[in-house]
C-alpha cells in the first residue's frame, strides 16, 4: 500500500482543527499514550536470515535506524517480490531483540508523503502519517525526527495528529523556533533513556540542518541557527548522563560531515539519502558513524555498538543494511494478531467509514479542455465495444478488464477498494470530471478500461465521424510512413504513460517490450 506509488494505505481521519483545539482547552484529549515498549519476537516461522550479522558478538546497544518514508506504509501487493513496508520493520525489530540484544529504535522523519500516486491531492497524508506514528509506537520507537515533508503537511495539524497526545516516539527538533511556546509539549530537543538490557544510556537529539532549513521556511516554519543550538543540545545530553549520543540530523552526507568534524561528541548521526538504493556500507567523520538507509522504507540500517572504555575511541562499531524482503512477512494464520497488520486493517475502514474517496476533488482530464466549447464525460468502456471490436476483445482478456476486481479480493488489508490511493490506477478516470467516483455512483467505469489511456470519450461516441477527436483520444498513433527513430520515441511516450502506474514500486516485473503485446490493439 502506498503504502507507496499508486497503491495503498493507512490509518484514522483527523479531527477538526476547531474541534482539537476545543479538546485540548476542556482538558478532554485522549489519555497520553506511552511507547508501547518492547514488542515480543514473532513466533512461528519467521528467523533472522542467517546472511545478516555475520561474525557479530551480542553488542552493548543494538540501534536500529530508519529515514525518509515518504509515505509508503506496506507494499501494495500488485507484484511480487515488494521490499519495504512496516509490518516486515516490525517483524524484523522482533526478530532482532528475539537475540537477546538490547535494541533502541529511532527515525530521521520524512515520515509522511508530499502529494498521492499519480498526482492526486495529498488527502491521505495527514490519516498516513498518524498510522505511521502508531505503528512505529508499537514498536517501541525512541524518537522521531522532523523535516521537510512533516513541515509540508502542516506542522501545526500534525502535531496535533500524533504528538499532542502520544509521549512517545519523541518528535525531536532542537532548532525549531519557539517550539516551547507554539507547541508545547509537542517537540523536544533531546531525551536520554536507558535501553533493557544495556549498560549504555542513549541520548538522542534533533536538528534540521540548514539545507532543509530552507525548504521549510515557504511554510512557515522558522528555525534557529543550529550552531548556537548544538553547544546547549550537547549540554542537555551531558545532564542526563547519556553515554551514547545519537542525532537525527535533517541534513546531507556533506553538512553531516561538517557537523562530526565540529562537534564529535555525537557518536551516530542519521542523515538524509540522496538516493532511493542506499550504500551497504557506512560513511565515518573521525570516530562518529553517519548512516544514509535510503527513502521509502525500503531499507533499515542496524548500527551494533561496542563499548571501548578508551578515551580516543570510546565505540566500536558494525554496521549492516538490512533489505526488508519477503522473508520478513508474517507467516500465513497469524496475520491476524500482527500489530501493523491490524492497523492497516483500521486505516482501510477509517478510509470507507470516512469515505476518504468522496473527499478527493476531481479536475479536468486535458481531453475535456482540447477542444473549445467542448466538454467529453467519461462514457465506460462497454460503449466502446460496438465500433472497436478488436480493441474491446484484447481488453477483455487482458489483466486491465478484471484491476477493480483484485482491490475487493485484497487481504491485509482489505477494503482497498475505498483507497483512493489504489482506486487512481484501477479504475477509469478517477480524480477527473464524470470520472470514477464509486462502485455504486459509477459502476460502469471500475476497471482499466479505454479511457483510463485514452481520455473520456463522450464527444467522441456523439460523433464518432469528427476527426478533431483522434489525435486527442490517441496520440500516439502511428503517422504514415513512420520511421524507426519515430516509432521509438513514439513507443517511448506510451511507456511513460504506462509508468504512471506500472512503476518499479507497484509493478516490479514491468518492462514495456514484455507487456505491451498483451494490450496491443493497432486495429481499431
Amino acid at each position: 500500500m502506498q503504502t507507496n506509488g499508486k497503491s495503498g494505505k493507512t490509518i484514522l481521519a483527523t479531527l477538526g482543527l476547531g474541534v482539537l483545539c476545543v479538546l485540548a482547552v476542556t482538558g478532554l484529549t485522549r489519555m497520553l499514550q506511552p511507547r508501547s515498549g518492547d514488542p515480543e519476537p514473532p513466533r512461528g516461522g519467521l528467523e533472522m536470515p542467517p546472511r545478516l550479522f555475520q561474525g557479530w558478538p551480542k553488542p552493548d546497544l543494538a540501534l536500529l535506524l530508519s529515514a525518509e518514508q515518504h509515505g509508503y506504509l506496506l507494499p501494495c501487493g500488485c507484484s511480487r517480490p515488494q521490499v519495504g513496508g512496516l509490518e516486515r520493520r516490525h517483524n524484523f525489530l522482533g526478530l532482532l531483540r528475539g537475540k537477546d540484544w538490547p535494541v533502541a529504535a529511532v527515525d530521521l522523519g520524512d515520515i509522511p508523503q508530499r502529494q498521492g500516486p499519480r498526482l492526486l491531492p495529498n488527502v491521505q497524508g495527514m490519516i498516513k502519517y498518524r498510522y505511521s506514528m502508531e505503528a512505529l509506537r508499537k514498536m517501541g520507537y525512541l524518537a522521531v525526527g522532523l523535516g521537510e515533508y512533516e513541515s509540508a503537511l502542516d506542522l501545526f495539524r500534525l502535531l496535533g495528529e500524533f504528538a499532542l497526545n502520544n509521549e512517545s516516539p519523541a518528535v525531536l527538533a532542537a532548532n525549531l523556533h519557539n517550539k516551547e511556546e507554539n507547541y508545547p509539549g509537542q517537540v523536544k530537543s533531546s531525551l536520554v533513556e536507558s535501553v533493557k538490557g544495556s549498560k549504555l544510556k542513549v541520548g538522542v537529539a534533533g536538528l534540521v540542518a540548514p539545507s532543509v532549513g530552507a525548504k521549510v521556511k515557504p511554510f512557515k516554519v522558522e528555525l534557529d541557527d543550529h550552531r548556537q543550538v548544538v553547544p546547549q543540545v550537547l549540554q542537555e545530553l551531558a545532564k542526563g548522563k547519556a553515554d551514547l549520543n545519537v542525532l537525527l540530523y535533517q541534513g546531507s552526507l556533506q553538512e553531516a560531515k561538517a557537523l562530526a568534524a565540529a562537534h564529535p561528541q555525537f557518536h551516530v548521526i542519521l542523515c538524509l539519502s540522496d538516493t532511493d538504493e542506499p550504500s551497504s556500507e557506512p560513511v565515518y567523520a573521525g570516530n562518529t558513524l553517519i548512516a544514509c538507509p535510503g527513502h521509502k522504507g525500503r531499507y533499515v540500517a542496524v548500527a551494533g555498538v561496542w563499548a571501548t572504555g578508551k578515551a580516543d575511541k570510546p565505540y566500536e562499531f558494525r554496521y549492516q543494511l538490512v533489505t526488508l524482503g519477503e522473508e520478513f512477512m508474517t507467516p500465513q494464520g497469524q496475520q491476524e494478531k500482527q500489530p501493523v497488520l491490524k492497523l492497516m486493517e483500521q486505516y482501510t475502514r477509517e478510509l470507507k467509514t470516512r469515505n476518504y474517496l468522496g473527499q478527493h476533488a476531481s479536475m479536468r482530464h486535458p481531453s475535456q479542455v482540447a477542444i473549445p466549447g467542448a466538454v467529453p464525460s467519461y462514457v465506460g468502456t462497454e460503449r466502446c465495444k460496438k465500433c472497436h471490436e478488436f480493441a474491446y476483445d484484447v481488453w477483455k482478456k487482458s489483466k486491465h478488464a478484471h484491476a477493480y476486481e483484485s482491490l475487493v479480493n485484497a487481504k491485509q488489508p482489505s477494503l482497498r477498494q475505498f483507497d483512493a490511493e489504489c482506486v487512481v490506477c484501477h479504475t477509469v478516470g478517477f480524480g477527473y470530471d464524470t470520472g470514477y467516483r464509486s462502485e455504486k455512483e459509477t459502476p460502469n467505469l471500475k476497471d482499466v478500461g479505454c479511457e483510463s489511456c485514452h481520455g473520456p470519450a463522450g464527444e467522441h461516441v456523439k460523433k464518432p465521424n469528427d476527426e478533431r477527436w483522434y489525435p486527442v483520444l490517441n496520440p500516439w498513433r502511428a503517422a504514415a510512413n513512420e520511421t524507426e527513430v519515430q516509432k521509438k520515441e513514439r513507443q517511448q511516450r506510451v511507456d511513460d504513460f504506462c509508468y504512471g502506474c506500472h512503476d518499479l514500486d507497484n509493478d516490479v516485473h514491468y518492462k514495456f517490450d514484455k507487456r505491451w503485446p498483451d494490450v496491443a490493439h493497432p486495429t481499431p
